[in-house]
């Protein structure tokens, strides 16, 4: 028994090529009362990159065997991959499973022998197809454009990690280029807000836990708490704002105990 890998021509070329470029999209949307906001995404270009080869490999398991003194043959066809299916795909995407199970109890193997066998087959002329295919303007396209999502997934990431979820969009693009500028600075300003928050929220905790408490080398004192500035004070506002749509016991489905913390944070802040 063994794997016969037969290359035949197609009629027509694969009309699925890579997209030729990565396009910027702008996408507006806001609340009622705000001014919209623009999130930059990105697409592909409709214009792909021909694919002119119109080689295919019938790949089929073949088995010679004696049968009354006369040598017989049967055959298993397993699928049809053309040229570029070997870039795209997996051989095993080309078969159906149910239909390979009938065809592997008539051949008397197990599924593992059998990939072995298809494998053995089939590495020299992926090797070549896959070496042929990367001399080509389409692969040197499309690494290039799986090198700039990379990237941009990697400094979305970290970007979100520092000044928090669902925010670099509105600020770069896929390329990485700044869009807009007056929303990194707020995005920025609010960070410094939520970092200032917590230190505070740290210290008045220290104060309350420790300020009872006196031993022979050190004491610890209440201080009065400073006022925030008037800026602040509309920053805090446009974060409850913001928090309080959220939030809302009709949008987020909780008991509202969400909302309560929020509203007694509004009176701490004397909004």
């Amino acid at each position: 028994m063994f794997c016969v890998i037969q290359k035949i021509q197609k009629k027509k070329p694969d009309l699925y090529g890579t997209r030729k470029e990565i396009i910027v999209t702008e996408t507006k949307f806001g609340f009622v009362g705000e001014e919209p906001k623009t999130s930059y995404g990105y697409t592909y270009s409709d214009e792909r990159f021909e694919r002119p080869v119109l080689d295919a490999y019938k790949i089929s398991i073949h088995h010679s065997y004696r049968e009354n003194g006369k040598v017989k043959k049967k055959q298993w066809v397993i699928c049809t991959m053309g040229y570029y299916d070997f870039i795209d795909s997996w051989y095993g995407d080309h078969y159906i499973s149910r239909a390979l199970e009938e065809k592997l109890n008539e051949m008397g193997i197990d599924e593992d022998a059998f990939h072995e066998m298809i494998n053995a087959k089939l590495e020299p002329l992926i090797e070549q197809i896959e070496s042929d295919f990367q001399q080509t303007e389409e692969y040197r396209v499309k690494k290039k454009q799986d090198a700039i999502l990379e990237t941009h997934r990697k400094v979305q990431k970290a970007f979100e990690d520092l000044y928090g979820e669902d925010t670099y969009r509105y600020c770069y693009d896929v390329f990485g280029e700044l869009r807009n500028p007056e929303y990194l600075e707020k995005v920025i300003a609010d960070k410094k807000i939520r970092d200032e928050y917590t230190r505070r929220s740290y210290e008045e905790s220290f104060k309350r836990n420790y300020s009872n408490y006196s031993g022979d080398d050190s004491s610890y004192y209440i201080t009065s708490q400073s006022n925030y500035t008037d800026d602040e004070k509309k920053m805090l506002h446009e974060i409850y704002r913001m928090a309080s749509k959220k939030f809302h016991p009709d949008v987020c489905g909780d008991d509202g105990s969400k909302m309560k913390l929020l509203t007694k944070l509004k009176d701490q802040w004397e909004l």
